[in-house]
């Protein structure tokens, strides 16, 4: 503790004189400008809440937003001895609980008769949970009409809807809906492979593709000059292109490695690459929208869903598209993700809580202003069938919980209420323990549905208040992972040879390492997209932060030119576009879009394996650049003097530079140092929404909704005191939404102390 102290201090002297951009976190507390001043220049739409809803919208949204669900819902997995009677006692278990869906059920028995899952889908309507995940997202919509002619003597508004969807008529009138659900279930289209959890790609394609990848680049690039461009022939490989079905080929599969990986002919060309993994991605996203076309034809009222996992891994390598993916639910329902405390996040290794946040974060944000959840998430302790051996009590899952909603996810589903009795994962990941007797994290996990069943009306209303955008860059994955592969093969397991250390996880890392340095300063933020920028959301963020962001597409470089040039703060770290998606080098010629954002040149490429370079006294290990300033300042330098931290202005706004791996070295949890540089140096003047004490083990995080802020406080360490304030609202009111207890504000503040290992959440009323 007295180290970590010593080390902030050192880092804010430090600081302090280096100008309007690097105040400490300390004296952001008491002066600079309120975002909320900064995002007075959006108008009376300050953080484009409009267009975040309109992102996603359909009728299918629209819906789901009107009836906000919440559902918290579990697998059941059929046991040897569990017919009829004793599924219906676990459903009437679930129910006592405060559980209110089922997520999945396993009925997987020989013995079970004729039409039994049709019964037992039956018997969870009887105890009064949703057979399926989507719980209330099932509904019919609620209309005035509908009112009328049930006889609910009640108008359709916000003040009524609680009332209204809990009135004895409207429920069995929903009920009555679902049951005929159930009795045509058997007739429902099948659903066809791949809508859950896509497996992983390679860029080379098997031969039934290849016609499909022709068709794709002829539409593509429209002519074959355009596509020899593209792919820079003659430049990296001295050969002519006849047909698009030549080229085509040159991505055909000639071998299968021992761990199933696909190969073909290496090429120097990077584009080639790009385009066979943005195909691939484009096919399945093809799947998704039309699956869910055909679904939502056959029910408009039931959702369907769609999701990903290893959510840490680079994405466009395995040829997957999270954002794209979860643009096809927003006509047919929801996008979600695993997350597994045991399988998906091998990046981190072992590390539980942050992780667990930034993973639900991303889900939030592949689908801004769509219905995201965590539908399959873990239930109980594992200690033989996954990556790490891992104990989950009532204080971890109350963690969890938390960490869903504070990350703006609607929903939760739990793998699983009863463990397997057979065969693989046996006994593991339940809520229940092995006897079958629901535990103390089985009924915690109940006790916060019931809350969220409460929350959920204002959940949905709630919003984040974003300060910093993290770009999250489908086009900067793929050239990171067309570098992973090299140019000779390299037929060794993905994520072990030295290339795979070296480039195909250097976004994840760095991505991870500024949402670690936000978080342990309590600066809220979101992942910002190609796409994002694209639709005119960059300039919902006061501040957005470039990780490792190696190439960028022309079209997301101009739009944050434009919001930079409107007045925004763009920070990066190093390397910073040394090349374009096409794999060519970005040469930041003076005039260029570069050299204009940033005030400088990249002259070369450089790294402190073999030539050291100090900062603040403190070695790095990083790639930096040797640098031809045109027009930045420098801010701070090298030990040696060289240029280490420069800053410009461009239009109305601001770009920042860190001539070094900045991100990337908060990698791994406890670099306090780079922590604090990190942001302290990204916000610069500007003051955060809301503040807190700084704290050794807890983080706090927020959403806010028109009447009330809700703040959910998680504990990794000892037990904890902490207060929070806003310079910027005046507070009333303060309960816990767990145990309904009021909690102190004096000169509001709000003071509380948070348990070892375990979280808070409190909800504060704005005056």
């Amino acid at each position: 503790m007295k180290e970590k102290s010593i080390i902030t201090a050192i880092i804010f002297i430090l600081l302090f004189s280096c100008g309007e951009s690097e105040r400490s976190p300390e004296s952001n507390q008491r002066q600079g400008v309120s975002i909320y001043e900064l995002q007075e220049r959006n108008g009376d739409d300050p953080f484009l809440t409009k267009l975040f809803w309109e992102l996603n919208n359909s009728p299918m949204q629209e819906r789901l937003r009107s009836l906000k669900p919440f559902p918290v819902g579990v697998v059941y997995y059929q046991q040897r001895e569990h017919q009829m009677e004793e599924i219906s006692k676990e459903f009437a278990t679930m129910k006592e609980l405060g559980y209110t869906a089922l997520k999945q059920m396993v009925l997987g028995s020989p013995n079970n008769p004729e039409n039994f899952e049709e019964d037992v889908f039956m018997a969870a309507l009887d105890a009064g949970i949703s057979p399926w995940y989507y719980g209330l997202g099932g509904w019919a919509p609620i209309t005035q009409s509908l009112l009328d002619s049930l006889g609910i003597s009640l108008e359709l508004n916000g003040n009524n809807i609680a009332e209204i969807q809990n009135h004895p008529r409207m429920l069995d009138y929903q009920d009555n809906i679902l049951r005929q659900r159930v009795l045509r279930m058997a007739n429902k289209p099948p659903k066809p492979r791949g809508m859950g959890e896509p497996g992983r790609n390679s860029p080379y394609l098997p031969d039934r593709l290849l016609p499909e990848f022709a068709r794709w680049l002829q539409n593509e690039y429209k002519t074959l000059d355009a596509l020899k461009e593209a792919w820079n022939i003659g430049f990296t490989r001295p050969y002519e292109l006849n047909s698009y079905q030549e080229a085509a080929s040159l991505m055909r599969t000639t071998h299968t490695d021992e761990f199933g990986n696909r190969w073909g002919d290496m090429s120097w060309d990077f584009r080639r690459m790009r385009d066979a993994m943005r195909f691939q991605a484009d096919l399945i996203i093809d799947n998704y929208t039309q699956t869910m076309e055909m679904f939502y034809n056959w029910d408009p009222n039931e959702p369907e869903r769609t999701g990903g996992h290893q959510l840490f891994e680079n994405q466009a390598i395995n040829s997957w598209d999270l954002e794209a993916q979860a643009q096809s639910a927003s006509l047919g329902g929801s996008f979600y993700s695993s997350i597994h405390l045991t399988h998906h996040f091998f990046l981190v290794d072992g590390e539980l809580i942050k992780p667990v946040y930034l993973q639900s974060r991303i889900v939030a944000d592949m689908f801004k202003g769509g219905w995201s959840a965590t539908w399959e998430s873990t239930g109980g302790p594992t200690q033989w069938s996954g990556h790490h051996n891992l104990t989950v009590d009532e204080n971890t899952m109350k963690q969890l919980f938390l960490m869903y909603v504070a990350a703006g996810l609607k929903g939760i589903g739990i793998w699983t209420w009863n463990s397997r009795g057979e065969g693989w994962e046996a006994g593991e990941y339940a809520l229940t323990d092995i006897q079958g007797e629901p535990t103390p994290r089985a009924v915690m996990g109940g006790k916060l549905s019931q809350i969220l069943q409460e929350q959920r009306f204002e959940l949905w209303e709630s919003m984040d208040e974003p300060v910093v955008g993290i770009l999250y860059s489908w086009e900067n994955e793929a050239m990171l992972g067309r570098l992973s592969m090299g140019v000779y093969q390299l037929p060794t397991p993905v994520f072990e040879t030295n290339r795979d250390r070296m480039f195909r996880q250097f976004h994840s890392e760095a991505r991870i390492g500024m949402s670690r340095a936000l978080l342990n300063h309590n600066i809220p933020f979101e992942y910002v997209t190609d796409r994002d920028i694209h639709a005119g959301l960059a300039h919902r963020y006061p501040v957005i932060y470039l990780p490792f962001v190696l190439a960028l597409d022309h079209a997301t470089l101009q739009g944050l030119k434009e919001y930079v040039a409107a007045g925004g703060r763009l920070v990066a770290d190093f390397p910073l576009l040394m090349l374009d998606n096409f794999g060519r080098l970005n040469k930041q010629m003076p005039g260029s879009d570069f050299e204009q954002l940033f005030g400088f040149s990249t002259a070369d490429y450089n790294h402190t394996f073999n030539h050291p370079m100090s900062f603040a006294g403190k070695h790095l290990d990083t790639q930096f650049g040797e640098l031809k300033i045109t027009g930045a300042q420098i801010a701070k330098t090298w030990d040696d003097g060289s240029p280490a931290i420069l800053t410009h202005s461009y239009g109305k706004g601001s770009t920042v530079v860190f001539n070094f791996e900045a991100s990337r070295d908060a990698f791994k949890p406890g670099n306090v140092f780079m922590e604090d540089l990190l942001a302290t140096i990204t916000l610069g003047d500007i003051r955060p929404p809301f503040h807190a004490t700084k704290t050794e083990n807890t983080m706090v995080l927020r959403r806010s909704a028109p009447k009330a802020d809700h703040y959910f406080f998680i504990n990794e360490g000892d037990t904890e005191s902490v207060s929070i304030w806003s310079d910027d609202h005046d507070y009333s009111n303060a309960m816990d939404v767990i145990s309904n207890q009021q909690v102190s504000i004096k000169n509001n503040r709000i003071y509380i102390e948070v348990p070892a290992q375990s979280g808070r959440w409190i909800r504060v009323e704005k005056q």
